[in-house]
């Protein structure tokens, strides 16, 4: 364009006639830079005014040539979002709905170095097809603020359900902004906040957060928090009617610290938490594959040292018996049988001891066929007797078909504390001189240690 306006006008195009084309002109023309008729129907482009060195649009006289010139001089960063309103199927469906359309991008200068622009699209009253588009040129001052803005709105609004501004002092609220992907608003506005978040928690605060949310979201609460900590962030559980649970975060910071004027957003953080979810499972599934045999489901051999270990450092715990079961010419079971039938019997004998042994018991598998019992809280040889021989007697007492004509039996060693030992280790070792003993006087019984049982050897199948 050389500055003047265009003349030409096809005869099917539809354009604002030169009375109001004035009155436009003469009111905007102190508050925007430019401005262009697009017609959506012709696709036909026209300059109605413009302020030299200070307008761009205004050289494109097809909705075409706007895309050629989105990217000849339009930013790479805007480029995308540009070309999503200049083109005739975005336009057609704003001016259907009387949606404006507005947008904030770089354009390079003819001579050089990018300036901000501001457009801002709304469909022509009398005409629907008509779009008008006002810019203005926001100059190359404001550059750092128009880039802290658009990241805002990049990253800030687009993420974010809504933003609250609070006037503590009045309780009262107003709903600055929301992004109307979202759902369960409250109102615009309200004489109370505290009203607001009652009826907010009683509706869709899912049932186990809701004191805790009641109790965080107080406004007393709030601004004790931010005098203390600058932001206070509140994370809860909504059901939402047709579209299931989601989680979300509340964030209060101060905007006037004086007049206790407080914004609120509230963030939609329903994959973090998922995610978190999935984490907080695969870690708990690795923790349970580091402390469980993966045959019987038993403690594995580090875990049970580990739990024993940790129940005889407790002061208050004073008294146990360890029992080491091995299970007796084991090994022909698997010859006989094969391994799978073997470890299928193992299983058994595992869920057996499981079934005997109290639940405040330990038992874990720390060897091929060999086990550990810890009896918590008994007292005396003779008490861990009778549930070693309650053992020996339940492993007999297995009845399989795949076993045929064997029959099963074990033998067992045990130690006492604190008469044999204060810890895991020496408790072992006495308990294995223990059954080594039981293995040497005929197996399928069970022996407690005594001095002199000590062997360097380990113990006979």
């Amino acid at each position: 364009m050389d500055g003047k306006l265009d003349e030409r006008k096809p005869q099917n195009r539809m354009v604002l006639d030169a009375e109001r084309e004035k009155e436009y002109a003469g009111s905007l023309s102190g508050i925007f830079d430019e401005l262009v008729e697009c017609n959506i129907a012709t696709g036909q482009c026209r300059s109605i005014f413009f302020t030299k060195d200070k307008s761009c649009l205004c050289v494109n006289r097809t909705l075409e040539d706007f895309q050629a010139f989105a990217w000849e001089r339009i930013h790479p960063e805007e480029c995308g979002m540009f070309l999503g309103i200049f083109n005739k199927k975005r336009m057609e469906e704003a001016a259907g709905k009387g949606e404006h359309l507005y947008l904030e991008f770089r354009c390079l200068r003819k001579t050089g170095g990018y300036t901000w622009t501001r457009v801002l699209l709304i469909p022509e009253k009398h005409c629907r097809d008509i779009m008008l588009c006002y810019g203005i040129d926001l100059g190359q001052e404001d550059r750092e603020v128009h880039v802290l803005k658009q990241i805002v709105d990049r990253y800030v609004y687009r993420n974010c359900d809504y933003l609250i501004c609070l006037d503590a002092s009045k309780d009262a609220y107003t709903l600055l902004r929301r992004n109307e992907g979202a759902s369960l608003f409250p109102p615009d506005s309200s004489g109370s906040y505290s009203r607001m978040i009652g009826f907010f928690i009683d509706t869709y605060v899912a049932k186990e957060d809701r004191e805790r949310v009641r109790k965080e979201m107080q406004m007393d609460h709030v601004l004790s928090v931010l005098d203390k900590e600058g932001e206070h962030t509140v994370s809860y559980g909504v059901t939402d009617s047709g579209k299931g649970y989601f989680r979300k975060r509340f964030q209060y910071v101060y905007y006037d610290r004086a007049n206790h004027i407080v914004l609120l957003m509230r963030t939609d953080i329903t994959k973090e938490y998922k995610e978190q979810c999935r984490q907080k499972e695969r870690l708990r599934d690795a923790l349970q594959h580091a402390r469980v045999d993966s045959l019987t489901g038993l403690f594995n051999r580090q875990a049970i040292h580990r739990e024993i270990g940790r129940f005889l450092n407790d002061p208050r715990h004073p008294r146990a018996v360890l029992l080491f079961m091995d299970l007796d010419n084991f090994k022909n079971v698997n010859d006989t049988m094969g391994h799978r039938s073997g470890d299928q019997v193992l299983c058994q004998v595992a869920e057996l001891f499981r079934n005997t042994l109290r639940s405040s018991d330990l038992i874990g598998r720390v060897g091929g066929d060999e086990f550990v019992a810890f009896l918590t809280g008994v007292v005396s040889e003779e008490e861990g007797m009778e549930c070693a021989r309650r053992l020996c007697d339940a492993v007999g007492g297995i009845t399989d078909p795949m076993l045929g004509p064997m029959k099963l039996s074990c033998s067992i060693g045990g130690a006492v504390c604190p008469r044999d030992g204060q810890d895991y280790d020496t408790l072992f070792v006495k308990a294995d001189a223990a059954v080594y003993e039981a293995k040497h006087r005929g197996k399928n019984q069970c022996v407690f240690y005594m001095p002199g049982m000590d062997h360097s050897t380990s113990s006979m199948s």
